[in-house]
């Protein structure tokens, strides 16, 4: 299941450290393994949401764990909105449509929308 472009746009994240943090820094705050809880797809849940093992992010890429990994760069703006701090959830909003504008919320209502819904996995 192909999520992701080679380069991705992180949309949103319902986890934000706060507006005057550094874009690079913000994104260090999310790296970290998570689970999976949902995935809708154009405002459906996805059916295949139980082929992704894992979503991984670290040193500025997001990886989506599948039977081959799905890894992407992203790029995050800690000023826009939604977001607050919700600790160990994560919710990201992208679109897989070329030169897509950034989603506006995390409806995921567009036919190529992707909303993922994520916790995150306890350091072992």
């Amino acid at each position: 299941m192909r999520f992701l472009t080679a380069t991705a746009f992180l949309a949103l994240c319902a986890w934000s450290a706060g507006a005057a943090d550094d874009p690079k820094e913000a994104a260090k705050k999310l790296e970290g393994t998570y689970e999976v809880v949902e995935v809708t797809i154009g405002g459906k849940p996805d059916p295949k949401k139980d082929e992704v093992k894992s979503v991984e992010i670290k040193d500025g890429q997001i990886i989506i764990k599948t039977k081959k990994d799905d890894p992407a760069k992203f790029t995050l703006d800690p000023s826009k909105k939604p977001g607050t701090d919700k600790g160990t959830e994560l919710t990201i909003a992208f679109s897989m449509a070329d030169k897509a504008e950034r989603p506006k919320d995390f409806k995921g209502a567009g036919k190529e929308d992707v909303v993922l819904k994520l916790f995150r996995k306890k350091a072992k």
